[in-house]
């Protein structure tokens, strides 16, 4: 046992040296969360592109289903990672937030880029091509 050469405080190391593992785990959790709200907005970008009619539109279309398929797999890697993480940390309460968010928008991706998309374009191809 150490003393806190401030207030003289008895310090357990062990006690210590959990609770800073736990700090450390909650900020990587934020930070995670923080790629999966980015991949989620990165992946309605390209969706909300591939309604354009423009010549890269296949450009489009792949970014958006790579980055479908990467917000899912982030939001997989962050929940086996963190999901039963105990901690009152607000921060980490945020992330859990972003995370759930990014799936509600990965959700509503799958019909609004694999339904609706296809048939929008379709029917605007045609219309322009007449």
């Amino acid at each position: 046992m150490e003393t806190c050469p401030f207030c003289r405080v008895i310090i357990d190391k062990q006690a210590a040296a959990t609770a800073a593992e736990l700090q450390e785990r909650a900020n990587q959790s934020c930070s995670d969360a923080s790629y999966v709200r980015i991949a989620a907005i990165a992946m309605f970008v390209f969706l909300g592109l591939s309604f354009i009619p423009l010549p890269f539109i296949d450009v489009t279309s792949w970014g958006f289903a790579a980055t479908f398929v990467i917000v899912i797999v982030l939001i997989i890697r962050w929940q086996v990672r963190f999901g039963r993480l105990k901690t009152k940390d607000p921060d980490y309460l945020t992330a859990r937030r972003q995370k759930n968010l990014a799936l509600v928008l990965w959700l509503i991706a799958i019909p609004v880029g694999f339904l609706i998309q296809p048939l929008i374009t379709t029917i605007g191809y045609d219309f322009l091509l007449q």
